[in-house]
């Protein structure tokens, strides 16, 4: 059971680290789906709609993207997200000794129900062979705050779960693409997670992607650096990244 819970973790915490980070949307009547990355449809006025169905049913998503206007040659958008991570939580609240979560009875408390909202603003330039965007972002926990000792200490994991404890978030980022070829994809980021009293955490990514028309496979690894409850002098951790995408029309 307990590997089963750790293996979980890791599918919901892959989800948002494959983010489709660019303030252009699809084109009405476009779909896009990866193992690990949300379902996307491409809506008219430019708008786009995307939630992750790995995760749905223990962590129910939404997320809306607008792209506004370009301004000399800058891409202008915002993207809107919504998230109920209750159920995940009491997922993960141990059965016994070695549990991921604290069971209730030993915190005096019981996980509240919890509305995450986030909101971006994105910029992108387009070059003939790469890309560049930039991004800044503030979240919100709507709902009782959180105990910490409800939240998972891990890479990955503690940035984005602390904004249930503190109510309170931001980020910040830059993307590069690099366009290769017609076939292949370098795409490079960095990401700063900022929370109240706490040393910023700091994410990189790197990935190379191969298109095959209509699937894309992409390989690279994940980088991370923050300061947690367990280790205050610093922590930093590699993940390895492997996705298969497939986009299609309606």
């Amino acid at each position: 059971m307990q590997i089963n819970k750790y293996i979980l973790l890791i599918i919901v915490h892959l989800t948002f680290l494959f983010s489709r980070d660019i303030a252009y949307t699809l084109d009405n009547g476009k779909r896009q789906m990866g193992i690990f990355q949300p379902r996307i449809y491409g809506l008219k006025n430019n708008l786009e709609i995307s939630s992750h169905p790995l995760i749905f049913f223990i962590k129910p998503n939404l997320k809306i993207k607008k792209f506004h206007k370009e301004v000399n040659g800058v891409g202008l958008g915002s993207r809107f997200s919504i998230d109920y991570p209750t159920p995940m939580l009491k997922i993960f609240q141990k059965d016994g000794i070695g549990g991921l979560l604290s069971n209730s009875n030993d915190v005096g408390k019981d996980i509240p129900h919890l509305l995450v909202l986030q909101g971006e603003i994105l910029a992108t330039r387009i070059f003939p062979k790469y890309s560049i965007t930039t991004k800044f972002g503030i979240s919100t926990s709507l709902g009782k705050e959180l105990d910490s000792l409800y939240l998972i200490a891990y890479d990955l994991a503690y940035p984005r779960m602390a904004v249930y404890h503190y109510g309170i978030g931001s980020n910040s980022g830059i993307d590069f693409d690099y366009f290769y070829s017609k076939k292949i994809l370098f795409k490079a980021d960095i990401d700063i997670f900022f929370l109240p009293k706490e040393k910023i955490f700091i994410e990189h990514k790197l990935l190379c992607q191969y298109n095959l028309q209509k699937y894309t496979i992409a390989v690279g690894y994940k980088y991370s650096y923050g300061h947690y409850p367990f280790n205050k002098e610093g922590l930093w951790n590699l993940f390895p990244l492997i996705d298969i995408n497939w986009a299609w029309d309606k």
